[in-house]
């Protein structure tokens, strides 16, 4: 099955971040926030998603597709890009740590999108998820300025 395929399968909403996703499995015990979650998540050819912010760690795990970059920030300031796919240069599982300012985009021009699991540790939720602005990025982090031309 090609992703986009995979992605039809499933009830996908549209995410804030952009892209589609359902949630497919969380892990509750007792009271308060639960202790993982994960999605379904798809981003199509001509998609990148929106920098943000979340207060959980967040494994992205490819399962089809085109090649995603990452870009992630760290507090300090530092830039990497990370490629998830099944490319001899890129990985199939990508870490982002609690707090990584971080966001996707296709690794060249595509014409196939991308199908990913996403699991979060807590379960992610919309109270500790913050969009960030492309202004607000190029102010405070300059150096994102060609992930965000779309340049490659």
């Amino acid at each position: 099955m090609t992703a986009e395929e995979l992605a039809k399968r499933f009830d996908m909403q549209i995410h804030a971040e952009n892209g589609s996703f359902c949630e497919c499995h969380y892990i509750h015990e007792g009271q308060g926030r639960a202790q993982s979650g994960s999605i379904y998540y798809y981003v199509g050819p001509t998609e990148r998603t929106k920098f943000h912010q979340i207060d959980c760690d967040e494994y992205w795990n490819y399962v089809r597709g085109s090649t995603l970059e990452i870009c992630l920030i760290q507090e300090d300031g530092t830039l990497t890009i990370r490629k998830l796919g099944a490319e001899e240069d890129a990985e199939p599982l990508i870490y982002v740590p609690k707090g990584t300012i971080f966001a996707s985009r296709h690794a060249r021009p595509v014409t196939e999108g991308t199908f990913i699991t996403c699991i979060t540790v807590p379960r992610f939720t919309y109270d500790g998820f913050t969009l960030i602005s492309d202004e607000e990025m190029l102010t405070k982090y300059p150096q994102v300025s060609s992930f965000l031309d779309g340049r490659f």
